[in-house]
């Protein structure tokens, strides 16, 4: 019975972990609900008071995320951009795309003052992308930037907002499946969390440690292909040596970026 119990939680952790990775890859309304959706699934009965106010934080944040009113102009910003691409003779300045993206990036900017750690950065992400996408805008309709880097600064733009608005929420749910995971005994892998400091850093929970990652570039310390350096630290708060891992190829180091390009 209980390795049935045991089986049953263990598909509902990675039914949570699914999850965020669907929203990590594609932010939206529908993936910050299967959020919502996966939390709500677990049970609650068995959590500690810890366990328990975690997970129903997390679904505090997942609903502002999943109401957020950056999606709408988020929206906004592809439709405009789509007449523009579709309809360009004759464009000007006043063009309701410059203004869609005006007001998004400009959103951007006011959470990012408004937020703070992770999740600023996040949004600070989304203006300097905002601005970028705004400059390359003016500069396509002014007839000085050419398609390809107006889509690529749209993208690019359109990508960060689309990462920063579930932010707070995916954070959230990954602390919330930790804890659901050590209530229950199942063994604690916690996805990859950003840290505060810089985006080339971030933690895991594994077993009854945190363990602290930060990946240094190419030829940083004589690596050609650069390497990750790993600090644990228990439970108690005892820090370990910090060890460093050279990668074996540009493809592990690509691998490595891509890891924290979610984060």
């Amino acid at each position: 019975m209980h390795t049935t119990i045991t089986a049953a939680m263990r598909r509902l952790l990675t039914a949570g972990q699914a999850a965020v990775r669907a929203a990590e890859r594609w932010g939206s309304p529908e993936t910050v609900a299967g959020l919502d959706k996966a939390l709500c699934a677990l049970p609650v009965l068995d959590m500690d008071d810890q366990a328990s106010g975690l997970l129903h934080a997390a679904l505090t944040t997942i609903a502002l995320a999943e109401d957020a009113e950056e999606w709408e102009l988020l929206t906004n910003v592809e439709r405009t951009h789509s007449q523009l691409i579709v309809y360009p003779d004759g464009v000007t300045l006043e063009h309701p795309v410059v203004l869609a993206v005006g007001v998004l990036a400009w959103r951007c900017y006011a959470l990012a003052r408004d937020s703070g750690g992770v999740v600023a950065r996040a949004w600070a992400r989304g203006y300097s992308a905002g601005v970028e996408a705004l400059g390359a805008l003016c500069g396509a309709i002014q007839g000085t930037t050419d398609g390809r880097a107006l889509h690529k600064a749209m993208t690019e733009f359109l990508t960060a907002v689309r990462r920063a608005i579930p932010y707070a929420a995916l954070f959230a749910t990954r602390r919330a499946l930790v804890e659901f995971a050590r209530t229950y005994e199942l063994p604690i892998v916690g996805m990859r969390q950003p840290m505060p400091l810089g985006q080339w850093e971030y933690a895991r929970r594994i077993g009854n440690a945190i363990y602290h990652f930060e990946v240094v570039p190419p030829l940083v310390e004589n690596h050609p292909y650069g390497s990750v350096a790993v600090r644990r630290t228990a439970a108690n708060g005892t820090a370990g040596p910090i060890r460093c891992f050279p990668f074996s190829s540009i493809d592990r180091l690509q691998a490595a970026n891509d890891a924290l390009y979610v984060l």
